[in-house]
């Protein structure tokens, strides 16, 4: 995908964006909402690395610890699995970004981890969500690409601790935030996205910001180079400044090349 081609998707993306932001901001309000005085949100530790030692318990009920699990770019989300709220239409962009997604985790290794905070849900749960969503991506991904995980309360409040994910309990259901968090192979917090929609773009770039100190596509590369990512707005934005230097360095030395050429080439004639 070239600059201008990603340029023109974000263009369309643009109106879609606004209208969701707001739909969102309805939504979330009572995931950043005071409670007991304590904001529900999250709290970004980047660079910051997740404890190696947290024991989940995957789809079938046997536990695995992160340390062993987290090998490759890998982007969490903490849910519920019976959760009335924000958790369904967040699962369900990330489903529908996967499908739309150039990623292919046979060309560019990375995976999801969608990890309950509720102790109470169960492997068979998680199995039934695992089994709902990869059909739902739309394509024929390993079933590896994208796990579900449940965990005991010490393992869930190590892992809320460690992504800064803050949540609170509201009668029968839970008060929290919508967002992804995205580690590298080493399990260290490299980006986050937030809300319940993103651009295909940003959770791309994310992987492949992600697989630091792997050999990454020369697309990669190319986007990295023209696009730069946004901490307040939390997103990648083009970086008009970098390229125009970049057209007027090539034009100028384009230039110089050309005066040299033409100069040989009348100084040969004459001779």
């Amino acid at each position: 995908m070239t600059c201008a081609e990603v340029v023109t998707m974000m263009t369309r993306k643009m109106a879609k964006q606004v209208v969701v932001a707001i739909l969102f901001a309805i939504l979330a309000t009572p995931a950043v909402a005071q409670l007991n005085d304590e904001v529900v949100e999250f709290t970004e530790h980047l660079g910051e690395t997740v404890p190696g030692d947290i024991i989940l318990r995957d789809e079938n009920g046997q536990e695995v610890v992160l340390a062993d699990f987290v090998d490759k770019p890998t982007i969490v989300s903490m849910v519920y699995f019976e959760c009335p709220g924000i958790c369904t239409p967040l699962l369900n962009e990330v489903a529908d970004i996967l499908g739309k997604s150039n990623l292919d985790p046979a060309k560019q290794p990375f995976q999801l981890l969608s990890v309950s905070f509720e102790p109470n849900d169960t492997p068979q749960m998680a199995r039934v969500k695992q089994e709902n969503y990869l059909k739902l991506v739309g394509r024929d991904l390993p079933p590896e690409t994208w796990r579900f995980f449940t965990a005991d309360q010490e393992n869930v409040d190590k892992m809320t601790a460690a992504l800064g994910f803050a949540y609170k309990r509201a009668g029968k259901e839970y008060t929290h935030p919508g967002g992804l968090v995205i580690l590298s192979p080493d399990r260290k917090i490299v980006r986050y996205l937030y809300g319940l929609q993103f651009l295909p773009f940003d959770f791309q770039m994310g992987v492949y910001e992600a697989s630091t100190g792997t050999v990454r596509p020369t697309t990669a590369r190319l986007l990295s180079f023209c696009f730069s990512y946004d901490p307040d707005g939390r997103t990648y934005v083009f970086n008009l400044a970098r390229v125009v230097a970049v057209v007027m360095i090539s034009s100028i030395l384009f230039f110089i090349a050309f005066l040299v050429y033409s100069t040989r080439k009348k100084r040969g004639k004459e001779a």
